[in-house]
């Protein structure tokens, strides 16, 4: 019957066309002071007059019934929201966001910058409401000492035409991430010792001819200071043309800009680069040059200068916190990290997906594959594909399904500058594509937190909705309309002792800043502060701060946690922890980044959402004695053994046969976990004992830990470098 009378639906605005529903408004104001709080019956009037009250309203043939009202406050360029609210009956039909919709309309036609609203932090409908409306979280306030509430400031920003950006602040770039343009290049300087390496006989030729391959992959351009023609010109023999001197020709080219700031900035590089030469030496005519180098970098504004200088890269960093460029060796641009192994995935009874590193032979099966998915021969060249020499630099890999490609992955992990950008294309045809997706993206943020802390641009071809539905599950972000997404990998276990270091990196590499102090833990819902790298101070809930930048967990104090007991024969396959590769299809377990904890109905109520799980391996089946894993809780619930399926056991290493070896009890509790860490440094059962939580009565079931046990075990796990 709602259905039927949603096209009724209108709003009202105005004063004459608001003003006889005064009356309601105030009697569901007053019904509700909980969520909307008190106004005396005066005010609702005085924003009627003022025009800052909207009423939706039901017409039938004989009258308007009042069905919700918005009532908001204008001072431009900003507006907010006083009271929201739709009668119960009518909820669900998107009527709110109707209201929403129109106000935003209104004031951007006005040229307002923005709207606000204010909600009580425990009012978890209404936030997830707000958050739905793209009104991220400004900061939080104490609310008033009666109920001792805290208030979320929520702000959204319109599309109004203006002089200067919004923050970057919204739903597809959270954490305000600055995100390079694609057609935007990092430019770098290049020193005329790594020219010279360009010889076949020069011992540092292979760092050389990587960096050239990384040009020729869109990662990077290079360039030359005019300081270089002077340098050859002074170590050219008289009479004797520089063959090097014409091959420079073919590089962009950048001066060294004289201004009155000149010799002030080549002093303060010098106290830089040269601290012990300032008072003592007159600096080498060498030393002067490497400075004019430095300085025409900063002049310019380009991404840095690559070099293999000792004492330019050993001040790299100084000068990176001074002036905001690198400084690289070319050795930054070749791969140093033996590649990982093959991997084969059991997808059903019948069916196994491989992921293969891919070479020569395999490019004409992905370049059909890049073709059918109107990706340009241009484009496939420019970075899809890179050849066979330039492995140097770049990892490929393919999954497939015996001799069908079903979907292709590459990146360069020597991307130093801006974003890593990574390259992903799924054949969405193909039955497993889904399954193909999940393994890649799994394989990849696994791959790449090797070089955590780092900003991850995922680039696919147009239409590929795999790639985005599952990559918004991992963290990912981005508009609808972009053929990109992008991700902060941290990939670490942030504990009270290691915050403190995790802070600064995350500061210095991306601008995020996080609190200078770890705070409490009150909830998975909390909001913590960070300042964007805008220099903004936002608030972002702790279970969306870990989704952004998972695989992380950040272990706060008073975070509850549980020890857990596990068998090995579970715990390998479902954990992903054991260091010895098997030479059978990984467990379809593995293709999941969210997991199942099937465990008795006694412990549900230890794994409440957001409680950290450690995972104790028992001594049963040759088991380790020792904590192996820790993760996150993302939901529990009950579940009767006959109601168990097929999505249940896959995200599980348990199924029906087996099932009883877990307890005989017919209702069992289900625990979605994700973030899963594996403990390279396992915690023992010796040290359970010493600590007070290694009695054997305490692991033999789930049990809660106390604050100061859950520090303990995690600076034996991860205080040791």
């Amino acid at each position: 019957m709602m259905s039927k009378e949603i096209g009724q639906f209108e709003i009202l605005s105005g004063y004459n066309a608001t003003k006889p529903f005064i009356d309601k408004i105030q009697e569901a104001s007053d019904a509700n002071r909980d969520s909307l709080g008190f106004i005396r019956k005066s005010v609702f009037d005085e924003f009627s007059r003022k025009d800052c009250v909207y009423v939706m309203v039901n017409k039938n043939l004989f009258e308007s019934c009042y069905v919700g009202h918005l009532l908001f406050n204008e001072r431009f360029p900003r507006a907010k929201i006083v009271q929201m609210f739709i009668i119960k009956e009518y909820r669900r039909h998107g009527l709110a966001t109707r209201l929403i919709n129109h106000l935003s309309t209104s004031l951007t036609e006005q040229g307002y910058l923005s709207i606000y609203a204010r909600v009580a932090e425990d009012l978890v409908d209404a936030n997830t409401f707000w958050e739905r409306q793209q009104f991220y979280v400004q900061r939080i306030e104490k609310g008033g000492a009666s109920r001792n509430r805290q208030i979320i400031v929520r702000c959204h920003e319109l599309k109004s035409p203006q002089l200067f950006p919004t923050s970057g602040i919204s739903k597809d770039n959270p954490l305000g991430l600055v995100i390079s343009p694609s057609n935007i290049i990092p430019v770098f300087l290049l020193d005329l010792n790594v020219l010279f390496d360009l010889a076949p006989r020069r011992l540092r030729h292979d760092e050389a001819a990587s960096l050239f391959q990384a040009e020729r992959m869109n990662l990077c351009r290079l360039a030359i200071s005019n300081e270089i023609r002077e340098e050859l010109r002074r170590t050219a023999y008289e009479g004797k043309t520089d063959p090097m001197e014409a091959y420079i020709g073919i590089f962009l080219s950048f001066p060294l800009l004289k201004d009155n700031d000149d010799n002030t900035l080549i002093e303060e590089l010098a106290s830089l680069i040269f601290p012990a030469n300032i008072g003592k030496k007159s600096l080498s005519i060498n030393d002067k040059s490497d400075l004019r180098h430095v300085a025409t970098v900063i002049q310019h504004k380009l991404a840095g200068l690559i070099t293999n200088d000792a004492r330019i890269l050993d001040s790299a960093r100084k000068i990176k916190d001074r002036f905001g460029i690198e400084i690289v060796s070319p050795s930054s641009f070749k791969l140093d990290i033996a590649p990982p192994e093959n991997y084969e995935f059991e997808i059903s009874e019948d069916s196994t997906l491989r992921l293969l590193e891919v070479f020569t032979e395999d490019e004409m099966a992905i370049h059909a594959l890049l073709s059918k998915l109107m990706l340009s021969g241009s484009a496939i060249a420019a970075g899809w594909i890179p050849n066979e020499s330039q492995g140097r630099i770049a990892r490929r890999y393919a999954i497939w399904c015996e001799t069908n490609l079903v979907g292709y992955l590459t990146w360069s992990p020597r991307d130093t500058v801006g974003n890593m950008i990574v390259r992903v294309a799924i054949d969405e045809a193909h039955s497993q594509a889904l399954a193909a997706t999940r393994i890649l993206l799994i394989f990849l943020l696994e791959q790449l937190v090797q070089y955590s802390p780092r900003q991850i641009r995922l680039e696919f071809p147009q239409h590929q909705s795999y790639i985005r539905e599952m990559a918004i599950g991992f963290g990912f972000r981005g508009a609808y309309d972009q053929s990109y997404l992008i991700k902060f990998i941290l990939g670490r276990v942030i504990t009270q002792e290691s915050w403190k270091s995790c802070q600064q990196e995350l500061a210095t590499k991306e601008g995020i800043r996080l609190p200078e102090k770890i705070p409490q833990y009150s909830s998975i819902g909390q909001h913590i502060l960070f300042f964007a790298p805008d220099g903004n101070r936002r608030y972002i809930t702790l279970d969306e701060l870990e989704n952004l930048l998972s695989p992380t967990l950040l272990c706060l104090p008073s975070r509850p946690a549980v020890i857990t007991p596990i068998l090995r024969s579970f715990s390998e396959p479902l954990l992903g922890h054991s260091t010895q590769k098997s030479l059978l299809p990984l467990n379809p377990v593995s293709l999941f980044q969210d997991r199942h904890y099937i465990s008795s109905s006694r412990t549900l109520k230890y794994f409440k959402q957001g409680t950290l799980i450690l995972f104790y391996e028992s001594t049963k089946q040759n088991g380790r004695a020792a904590i192996v894993a820790i993760a996150r809780s993302r939901q529990s619930y009950l579940k009767p053994c006959d109601h168990l399926g097929e999505y249940d056991f896959r995200r599980s290493v348990l199924h029906a046969r087996n099932l009883t070896k877990i307890g005989k009890s017919n209702m069992k509790t289900i625990t979605v976990f994700d973030n899963i860490f594996t403990l390279t440094r396992p915690v023992s059962l010796g040290f359970l004992q010493r600590i007070g939580c290694g009695n054997p009565n305490d692991l033999i079931t789930t049990n809660a830990i106390s604050d100061d046990k859950l520090q303990a075990i995690l600076n034996e796990a991860f205080g040791h470098g």
